[in-house]
């Protein structure tokens, strides 16, 4: 099928989207203003935040005036939990507290919903919990910006709690981390289609968010079997080559420069012009996944991508999707 209705996200993004990630546990030497005032003067379209950052530098006038030029400028800011930051830092100083002062405090465009139960041990939530806790959250904070954040320790659990929670809340995102989906790209892939499948067969679509995805060839093996939007830090920690799509080495930014109009720049230094080099290929790869959706060149572009075996078992799974009904072909809510 050719020409389909693209489906639009917050903000009336198109479908599928990136936010480049901001968090203070990237592994590179920029702090998180460093990374927000890049964004804003390059007035990237849209990107993702910690409320955990944000709380933790809210003194600070830099950062206070990139958000709002922001704002101005209508870049889309979604707001990450804080929760992420919490698992891998270790900091025993965030709490529900400060998340819900942060979002009441900030002009967000969207935000996460505070999934603190990711950390608790032996303790099962059930969907009709996360959907109490939006609405919670939204009445304290007087915003209807809220989506989930959902873990679970199966697909099939996956599934159920997708369906639950979109039929009982209709969230404009269902956020699901990549890691939690499988312990490979295919195996991911694999299993978003089928929460893709489920979702499907509701009466309005449910777009689908992967959290901590931000791998050029996973963002469009994902798009291609039904997710919609992503978020990753692989943005401002690698190089991309464009011609091949894959990363490398910040060091081997040398080796990939003259692809961008970044390369020659005298007045910059090299992870200002690596991290411009990879915004502009983000900017325009997406573009790409959107084409290929919209005119049926799917296929075509995993093959032209990925080899070997691989490529057959994607575009097989691609295929059985299609025969099942496409989702870029459904309407958006």
């Amino acid at each position: 099928m050719e020409n389909k209705v693209m489906n639009k996200t917050i903000g009336g993004l198109p479908t599928p989207v990136f936010y480049p990630s901001v968090s203070s546990v990237a592994k590179n030497t920029w702090g998180v203003i460093d990374h927000i005032e890049l964004l804003v003067s390059f007035n990237f379209p849209q990107f993702l935040v910690s409320c955990f950052d944000i709380h933790k530098n809210k003194n600070n006038s830099d950062l206070k005036k990139a958000l709002m030029t922001a704002c101005d400028q209508n870049q889309i800011l979604l707001f990450d939990s804080g929760i992420y930051e919490v698992v891998w830092s270790k900091s025993k100083r965030w709490n529900r507290r400060k998340y819900l002062k942060t979002l009441a405090d900030n002009r967000v465009s969207h935000a996460f919903c505070f999934d603190e139960y990711v950390t608790f041990k032996n303790k099962t939530v059930q969907p009709s919990h996360i959907s109490g806790d939006i609405s919670k959250i939204v009445k304290q904070i007087n915003k209807p910006i809220i989506s989930p954040i959902i873990h679970c320790k199966s697909i099939e659990d996956y599934i159920r709690y997708c369906v639950d929670i979109s039929k009982n809340s209709r969230p404009k995102l269902l956020a699901i981390p990549e890691r939690e989906l499988g312990s490979g790209m295919i195996e991911v892939a694999i299993n978003i289609s089928r929460i893709r499948d489920a979702l499907n067969k509701l009466e309005t679509y449910q777009n689908l968010h992967i959290l901590g995805t931000g791998n050029p060839l996973s963002m469009m093996v994902y798009s291609f079997v039904g997710a919609d939007s992503f978020d990753g830090l692989d943005w401002c920690q690698t190089v991309v080559d464009y011609e091949t799509a894959t990363l490398h080495h910040t060091l081997h930014f040398d080796l990939y420069a003259h692809q961008g109009r970044w390369g020659n720049e005298k007045d910059m230094g090299l992870l200002t012009k690596c991290y411009l080099h990879n915004l502009d290929f983000y900017d325009k790869w997406m573009e790409q996944l959107r084409v290929s959706i919209a005119t049926g060149q799917k296929e075509s572009m995993i093959s032209k991508y990925i080899k070997g075996p691989q490529r057959d078992i994607i575009n097989n799974l691609i295929k059985s999707m299609a025969s099942q009904g496409d989702s870029y072909a459904v309407t958006a809510n």
